[in-house]
């Protein structure tokens, strides 16, 4: 298969999910936020019939659908894996017993989140019981889907394989990103997503995306902070992607973006970037503004849609490389380099932002999938400047501080130009 994406609001013709979340995600409720990086109450069972419903959005426009999950699923056939339960039953046994330990070890941080987020009529019983009660339903589900070994290897390699389970692997944007012709795998920040790199590359390679990976080994980047637009390539650095990885991606493709006349930015918060090399786990804030695209995104190509308080605190920083040295060149705010190119900014207040305005899809030809329609301004002001909107109405998927744009990764648009 060929990765081919030049520009955000080309129309798309593929995208990669990984799939719906599973047990992994329910052992994640019982940990504290500040390491499963979730909101403190999340109701998995719902957050699947959405993710359903948006994928069906998606293949409704006509657009192909790939499943990083499933790819995964068929790999894990013939793979020798150690320490795999010989049964079902051990399986449930094994999971049960993970979350009893996490249920013993976080039980006091657990009802500390549910108080700050103010959930009073929820306790972490309740939480404990209801992952356990989902957790029958869910690897039921998995072996209607998977057959009984498939289901019981891809949960083994999810939810017990690792220190932690792997609860935010369905935010399938970030663990790569095409650019151009390369698939960019990313390097993520924090040490419960690390492991989803190496499952997502064996499942390009299987998807037949082998030949066009690129892996960056310096610093640390994720798919989320990468936008193609106006003949530029946009990588946010601040609470999850350094300057570092965005160097490393000119060193491994510079010489490519220049053959196609592609600018490397960088849109840096260099507060934020320290911040987190320093802060052992994420704050609110880092949390709320953590990728580009979620304050930040491409609606046409003259138009953008950002909540300008947090593009106001960033500059754009050009870089390129020169005879094997990477150079950066600061351009001003980001704000004023969009306004040297001519492009208009459509601004989000902060209400609307934290309702995730911006993380949206973009389907070219001025379509549109909004992740909830309880943005009314911001939707009716898109319908007015003729784009047609799909709500996926993602009221749970939202609650791992992602949505739409998060949950798929675009690896094929048409390009306008010469197609």
């Amino acid at each position: 298969m060929n990765a081919h994406i030049l520009d955000e609001t080309h129309p798309l013709e593929e995208v990669l999910v990984w799939g719906e979340p599973g047990i992994e995600a329910l052992l994640g409720q019982l940990l504290p936020q500040s390491r499963s990086l979730f909101r403190s109450y999340y109701e998995v069972p719902r957050a699947r019939g959405e993710f359903a419903c948006m994928s069906a959005l998606i293949k409704n426009e006509g657009i192909k659908i790939v499943r990083a999950k499933d790819a995964t699923a068929e790999l894990l056939q013939d793979r020798f894996i150690p320490s795999l339960p010989a049964s079902i039953h051990d399986l449930k046994l094994a999971l049960r017993q993970r979350a009893d330990s996490y249920f013993g070890i976080y039980r006091h941080a657990k009802q500390n989140d549910l108080t700050k987020d103010s959930l009073f009529e929820i306790t972490p019983e309740d939480v404990y019981n209801e992952v356990n009660r989902d957790m029958d339903m869910i690897l039921e589900q998995d072996i209607s889907q998977y057959g009984e070994q498939g289901a019981l290897r891809l949960n083994y390699l999810l939810s017990l394989s690792k220190p932690w389970p792997m609860s935010n692997i369905f935010y399938g944007r970030d663990q790569s990103q095409v650019i151009g012709d390369r698939v960019v795998l990313s390097s993520l920040r924090w040490n419960i997503r690390k492991p989803e790199v190496r499952i997502f590359k064996d499942a390009l390679h299987a998807l037949g995306f082998g030949s066009a990976i690129t892996d960056i080994r310096e610093g640390t980047i994720e798919g989320g902070d990468i936008a193609m637009f106006d003949g530029c390539c946009f990588i946010g650095v601040g609470a999850r992607t350094s300057l570092s990885a965005v160097k490393e991606v000119c060193r491994q493709i510079g010489d490519s973006l220049k053959e196609k006349n592609i600018q490397l930015i960088a849109v840096v918060n260099k507060r934020q970037e320290e911040e987190s090399n320093f802060f052992i786990s994420p704050t609110s804030e880092h949390m709320q503004v953590m990728h580009l695209d979620m304050f930040w995104i491409p609606l046409a190509p003259d138009l953008v849609m950002a909540y300008t308080y947090e593009m106001d605190q960033r500059d754009a920083v050009l870089v390129t490389q020169e005879k094997g040295r990477i150079i950066t060149e600061k351009l001003g705010s980001f704000r004023e380099f969009l306004r040297s190119r001519e492009i208009e900014i459509f601004e989000v207040n902060e209400a609307e932002q934290k309702n995730f305005a911006t993380n949206l899809l973009n389907l070219g030809d001025k379509r549109v999938i909004a992740a909830l329609s309880s943005n009314p301004r911001v939707n009716a002001e898109l319908e007015k400047r003729g784009f047609t909107v799909k709500y996926a109405e993602l009221t749970k998927l939202v609650d791992g501080y992602g949505a739409v744009h998060c949950l798929t990764a675009p690896v094929r648009r048409k390009n306008q130009v010469t197609d």
